[in-house]
């Protein structure tokens, strides 16, 4: 939801990514945003959405102005132990850029080996 509560940055049945007027009228496509891209936060001033592709590691997130569909990139996800993650999210920036919370999916298991066997 946009800060002043006017959009909703969502991705559409189509798999394009679009805001979505909150009272009424058509959708606009979100310039700039690429396939396989998800919005994750709008920033403070309204003027930027934070976004990151799904299933890429590290997860990068970047900012995106929404009037021209310029890109910075943010920040660059992955827990200090690589090990055996699988996948980055959800990825919540804070609106004023300085802080944000992250989940993931570890997959680990043990291999055996026996020896001696007849």
């Amino acid at each position: 939801m946009s800060p002043d509560g006017r959009f909703a940055a969502a991705v559409g049945p189509d798999q394009k990514g679009y805001l979505f007027p909150v009272a009424s009228g058509e959708p606009k496509q979100i310039p700039g945003l690429l396939p396989g891209e998800v919005p994750v936060a709008w920033s403070a001033d309204g003027r930027s959405i934070y976004i990151y592709r799904g299933g890429e590691l590290p997860a990068k997130v970047y900012r995106l102005e929404i009037a021209s569909g310029s890109r910075t990139l943010w920040k660059q996800l992955m827990p200090p132990d690589p090990a055996g993650v699988e996948y980055v999210g959800p990825i919540l920036p804070a609106p004023d850029g300085t802080a944000y919370a992250y989940g993931y999916r570890r997959l680990l298991s043990d291999l055996y080996l026996v020896e001696g066997l007849k």
